[in-house]
C-alpha cells in the first residue's frame, strides 16, 4: 500500500520539475527581450544601410521560435503544477481529508433508492473519496455507475480486470487528471455542439447549393480565363465575383453562427483528442482497455480532421481570404459542406467516442481504489439469492479505527434483525454493507477480505425526512419508500433492501405492530432484508420462523461507569440499553 510519505515524496519530485521549468521559462523571456533589442537595432541601422532589414528576418525567425518553446514550457508547467498538486491531495487522502477532490454535489438526489441514506455524494462522501476523474464527462459516468447498478455479469469481470490492469499504470493515471484539470480551464457551450450534430445540412447534399458552388466559380474562371488573353472580359469578370459574394454575403450570418459555435465546439474536442493521443501511447492486455484503445485511435484521427476543417472555415474571417475566396471559389459554401460532410459521416461516432473516454476515465477511479487500498478485495457474483463477506469494513473509516465483522444472509435466513443500543454502531453496519454492495455492484474494489453479492437492485430506509415541498409528513413519506419497495418485490423485483428503525413516526405499540407484519411479508418475498432495530421484541420471530428470519447485535459495556463500544457484530438479540445510564451521567436524570 503507498504511505503518504510515497504521494508527499513524488509532489516533492513534481515541484523540482517545475521550478526547473520556471527558469527555462525566464530564460526563453529575457531571450526574447534580448531579441527585440537587436531587431531594434537592425531597424535602426538599417535605415543608414538598406540591406539591413534583410538580416532582420534571422532574429525575428527566432524570436517565434522561442515563443513556441515558452508556449511549450508554459504548458508543460500547467501540468506538472497539477501532478504536484494531485500527490499532495493523495497524501491526504490516505489520511482522509478528502476535500481536495470534487465530491458529486451536483449529483445528490434525497429521492434516490439509496444514494441519500449511504452518503455516496456531497462533503466527505464515497464520491469523494473514490473519484479521481479527470473529465466532467468521467465525473458524470461515475456518478451514473453509482446510482443504477445495472452491469452485467461478464461485464463487471470486465472492469475488474482493467482496474487492475490501469492500477498498475499510475504514471498514466496521475496524468489523465492533470491534463483533465488543464483542459477544465476551457468552458464552452456543449449544447450547441450537441445540436449541430443533429441538425440538417445547410448546404452538403441539397442540389441547388452543389450546383452553385461548383458551376458559378467555374464560370467564372472561365471569364477569367478570357479575361486574361482579352482584358475587355475584365468587367464582366467583376460582374462574376460580384455575383458569388452576393451570393455568400446573403448566407454570411448563418455561416458566421455556425463558425463561432463550431470553433468552440472545435476547441473543446481538441481537447478531448489530447486526453485520446495519452491513452494511445499506452499498451493494454484486458480485453475492455483494447477496446477503448481502439476507440481512441480512432476518435483522435477524426477529431484531429475535425479541427482542421473549422480551420478552414475560420479562414473567411480573413477580408482579403473572404472577398477572393468567395469571389473565385464561393469559399464559404465549399468550407461549410467539407463540415457538414464530416458531420454526416462522424455524427453518431461522437457521442461513442466520448462515451468510451468517459467510462475509462471513471474506470480510472476504481484503479487507484485498488492501486491506494490493495488489501480490498473485487467482488465475486452469485447466482442465488444469497450475500456474503469476512471483514466488512466502511471505507470511509481510517484502517487504525475500522472495525471489520463477518456477515452473511440467504443462507437460508434473508431477514436479519439487528438490534442494538444507541451509537452501538447499527446504522454504520447497514451503511457498510450498502456501500460496499454498490461498489462491488459497479466492479470496485470492495472494502473486505472476500465478498460474494448477487446481482440485483439495492433500496434503502435509513433518512426519510419530512418534505414541505412535497406537503409530506416524515411519516408518510416513510411509508410511502416502503410502499414502493413492496410494490417492486411483489412484481418479482429481486431486492437487497436496508432498513434502519421503521415506523419511528407512530407510536411504541403501533410501531411494533407493523413492523412485524411487514417483516413477515419481507420473508416470503424475493428479498434480503437487513433491519436495524431498538424494538427487541421483535427478536421473537426468529423463533417463529427459524429458517427466515436471524437475529444479531451490537453491544456495549459499561465498566468503571464507563460506556464503551467495541462494535462487533455478535449472534442474538441485544440485552444492554444506554439511554438511562447516559442521561444520569450527564445529569439529565437524578
Amino acid at each position: 500500500m503507498p504511505s503518504q510519505e510515497f504521494y508527499q515524496k513524488r509532489a516533492q519530485q513534481f515541484a523540482h520539475q517545475r521550478e526547473r521549468v520556471e527558469r527555462v521559462i525566464k530564460q526563453y523571456a529575457w531571450g526574447r527581450v534580448a531579441l527585440m533589442a537587436i531587431i531594434g537595432l537592425l531597424v535602426y541601422w538599417g535605415f543608414t544601410h538598406s540591406i539591413i532589414f534583410a538580416l532582420i528576418l534571422i532574429p525575428l525567425a527566432i524570436f517565434i521560435f522561442l515563443i513556441k518553446k515558452q508556449t511549450a514550457q508554459e504548458e508543460r508547467k500547467k501540468l506538472l503544477t497539477y501532478l504536484e498538486e494531485l500527490n499532495q491531495s493523495e497524501a491526504k487522502g490516505l489520511g482522509f481529508e478528502l476535500t481536495d477532490f470534487s465530491d458529486g454535489t451536483r449529483f445528490a438526489d434525497p429521492h434516490h433508492p439509496y444514494s441519500h441514506d449511504l452518503d455516496l455524494f456531497g462533503s466527505g462522501s464515497i464520491y469523494q473519496y473514490i473519484n479521481r476523474c479527470g473529465t466532467e464527462l468521467g465525473e458524470d459516468r461515475l456518478a451514473r455507475d453509482m446510482t443504477s447498478l445495472n452491469y452485467t455479469h461478464e461485464k463487471l469481470i470486465e472492469r475488474q480486470a482493467a482496474a487492475r490492469e490501469l492500477s498498475a499504470q499510475l504514471e498514466f493515471r496521475q496524468h489523465v487528471w492533470a491534463l483533465g484539470r488543464q483542459l477544465r480551464e476551457f468552458t464552452f457551450d456543449q449544447a450547441f455542439l450537441s445540436n449541430w450534430l443533429s441538425e440538417k445540412p445547410l448546404i452538403y447534399g441539397k442540389t441547388g447549393y452543389t450546383t452553385l458552388r461548383w458551376v458559378l466559380p467555374a464560370s467564372t474562371w472561365m471569364i477569367a480565363g478570357l479575361a486574361f488573353y482579352d482584358p475587355s472580359y475584365f468587367p464582366m469578370l467583376l460582374i462574376a465575383m460580384t455575383i458569388l459574394i452576393s451570393i455568400a454575403g446573403i448566407h454570411a450570418k448563418k455561416i458566421g453562427d455556425l463558425q463561432r459555435g463550431l470553433s468552440k465546439g472545435k476547441d473543446a474536442l481538441s481537447n478531448y483528442a489530447r486526453l485520446f493521443e495519452l491513452l494511445t501511447k499506452q499498451k493494454f492486455e484486458t480485453a475492455l482497455m483494447k477496446k477503448h484503445f481502439q476507440i481512441a485511435h480512432e476518435a483522435f484521427e477524426r477529431v484531429a480532421q475535425f479541427s482542421k476543417l473549422v480551420n478552414a472555415l475560420e479562414s473567411r474571417m480573413n477580408p482579403i481570404a473572404m472577398m477572393f475566396g468567395n469571389g473565385l471559389f464561393l469559399y464559404d459554401f465549399h468550407a461549410v459542406s467539407s463540415v457538414e460532410a464530416w458531420r454526416e459521416a462522424n455524427a453518431q461516432q461522437l457521442s461513442g467516442w466520448l462515451e468510451s473516454l468517459a467510462e475509462w476515465d471513471a474506470l480510472i477511479s476504481l484503479a487507484t481504489i485498488h492501486y491506494n487500498n490493495p488489501s480490498y478485495t473485487f467482488a465475486e457474483y452469485s447466482e442465488g439469492n444469497r450475500l456474503r463477506g469476512k471483514a466488512i469494513g466502511h471505507p470511509l473509516i481510517s484502517n487504525k479505527e475500522r472495525v471489520t465483522n463477518d456477515f452473511e444472509i440467504g443462507s437460508p435466513a434473508t431477514v436479519w434483525l439487528i438490534t442494538g443500543a444507541n451509537m452501538a454502531g447499527k446504522s454504520t453496519f447497514l451503511r457498510t454493507l450498502g456501500v460496499n454492495f454498490v461498489l462491488g455492484g459497479m466492479g470496485s474494489p470492495v472494502c473486505a477480505t472476500t465478498w460474494t453479492m448477487p446481482l440485483i437492485a439495492l433500496r434503502t430506509g435509513m433518512r426519510t425526512s419530512d418534505s414541505l415541498q412535497d406537503h409530506q409528513s416524515y411519516f408518510y413519506a416513510e411509508l410511502h419508500r416502503l410502499q414502493s419497495i413492496m410494490e417492486e418485490l411483489r412484481a418479482g423485483k429481486p431486492m437487497v433492501i436496508l432498513l434502519d428503525e421503521i415506523l419511528k413516526g407512530t407510536n411504541s405499540t403501533d410501531k411494533q405492530a407493523g413492523s412485524r407484519e411487514l417483516i413477515k411479508q419481507l420473508k416470503d418475498l424475493k428479498a434480503l432484508v437487513v433491519l436495524a432495530t431498538h424494538d427487541i421484541a421483535l427478536g421473537n420471530l426468529e423463533e417463529r420462523y427459524p429458517n427466515q428470519i436471524a437475529n444479531a447485535c451490537f453491544e456495549g459495556k459499561i465498566e468503571n461507569n464507563q460506556l464503551t463500544f467495541d462494535y462487533t457484530l455478535q449472534t442474538g438479540v441485544a440485552q444492554k440499553a444506554n439511554a438511562t445510564f447516559l442521561m444520569r451521567k450527564m445529569g439529565i436524570i437524578p
